[in-house]
């Protein structure tokens, strides 16, 4: 790659922590193609303004990770300023000469993946060094038409990322509606106040709610509302699968699969990559990761499967019920709460027999049915966008290598704002 205009590398130091601050990406943070901000380090300005002394990262640069692992790609972020460091390089095109986006889709080719992987050196973490990187040859049709490659390819990264946020965005209303009736107990309050009505809530419900609290072991509660264990709404579903027994194509989800904090499961792979001892699950039963669980990894199984053992699945006897228990496992009190009763220092763990015993608010079941019916179409909504993207996605890999060879050219429009296949 000769028509580079910086590569941004600061590599070899770690910067100090901060609790706040500036917020920094590494190699883990860089997967798929794209940048993953569950978990995040940050810097104070001050380190940042030390640190940043062979130039600033711009949005839509490269980032690509030169050990564990070595080749995964994205594109730098253009939502606030962050600092890059471990494990990690920005490259940036020369104008007019050589796309970032162009070279972001050439260097996740699975032809130029392969051959960064051939140069890998280290018999402990495979690394590459810089010139490994900037010594990588790719093809480079006119710029126009790596616009307009890039411009195919991103709009099906685009759809898949748009189905990603919609996902997100349903999640977080849902944890509000859940936190609102079932936490705060707001449409109690709002009675007690005198209102009529409650956003959301259909009137029948909102009708037969109390206008007064009660103590109760949690504390207040809604009056005529009960407190009871976890354990006595749901239960740990153990359907032991050994690797003799199962079809090689089975969806296989592992902890490495599940992201943090997002009850959205979009990743799997097929067992016939597994060989230990597994364990069953259907569509729509929850998935918590017991192996430290601080990793807040909670999600619902948008199909048929099998698991690591290191993942707790549990159903619930009811629709309504099984939604109202998501919410609560995938809640940051259930999680503290699940670490606090691990056992182990190095590889906490935690129980189904420790998680039953977690006290929940038990409303009458017409506003757990009605929590239901607002919730479960979100959750469905945010399934079938998986279903999709993944769709898209294998649509993107068919097309990418025949896109970067030539093998299937773009037409560069004039004003390289549309593009078509030919």
């Amino acid at each position: 790659m000769q028509n580079l205009s910086a590569i941004i590398d600061y590599r070899g130091k770690t910067p100090p922590k901060s609790p706040l601050g500036i917020p920094t990406l590494t190699a883990a943070n860089v997967k798929g193609g794209r940048i993953d901000l569950s978990s995040v380090s940050y810097v104070s300005e001050e380190t940042y303004a030390r640190w940043t002394t062979r130039g600033f990262p711009e949005p839509g640069d490269v980032l690509i990770t030169t050990e564990a692992p070595v080749g995964e790609v994205a594109s730098f972020p253009s939502d606030q300023t962050y600092l890059i460091t471990r494990r990690l390089m920005a490259l940036r095109g020369k104008p007019g000469v050589l796309d970032n986006e162009f070279l972001k889709y050439s260097l996740l080719a699975p032809i130029n993946r392969d051959r960064l992987l051939q140069a890998t050196r280290g018999s402990t973490v495979p690394r590459v060094l810089k010139t490994d990187i900037t010594g990588l040859h790719i093809w480079t049709p006119t710029f126009a038409e790596q616009r307009a490659i890039a411009g195919v390819l991103g709009a099906l990264d685009d759809k898949i990322e748009q189905n990603r946020r919609t996902a997100e965005g349903l999640e977080k209303l849902a944890r509000a509606i859940f936190r609102a009736w079932f936490v705060d107990f707001e449409p109690v309050h709002a009675k007690a106040a005198g209102a009529t009505f409650f956003p959301g809530m259909p009137p029948a419900v909102f009708d037969s709610l109390p206008t007064r609290l009660i103590d109760s072991e949690l504390g207040p509660i809604p009056e005529g509302w009960g407190v009871e264990e976890l354990g006595e709404i749901a239960d740990e579903v153990r359907r032991a699968a050994q690797p003799s027994e199962v079809d090689p194509s089975t969806p296989y989800i592992g902890l490495e699969h599940m992201p943090r904090r997002r009850t959205t499961l979009d990743d799997w792979e097929p067992v016939s990559k597994v060989t230990s001892n597994k364990s069953r699950f259907n569509a729509g039963q929850i998935l918590f990761g017991k192996l430290r669980p601080y990793f807040h990894k909670v999600g619902v199984a948008p199909l048929d499967g099998v698991c690591s053992t290191d993942i707790v699945v549990v159903d619930a006897p009811s629709e309504p019920l099984r939604t109202y228990t998501l919410a609560v496992v995938s809640s940051d009190e259930f999680v503290a709460y699940t670490n606090a009763c691990s056992t182990g220092t190095k590889m906490p763990r935690t129980k189904w027999g420790d998680m039953r015993k977690y006290p929940v608010t038990l409303a009458p079941a017409e506003v757990t049915d009605a929590y239901h019916d607002i919730v479960a179409p979100m959750l469905s909504q945010s399934i079938a966008g998986v279903f999709e993207s993944r769709k898209l996605a294998e649509l993107r890999d068919y097309l990418l290598p025949k896109l970067l060879s030539g093998e299937v050219r773009v037409k560069a429009a004039a004003n390289e704002e549309a593009y078509a296949c030919h």
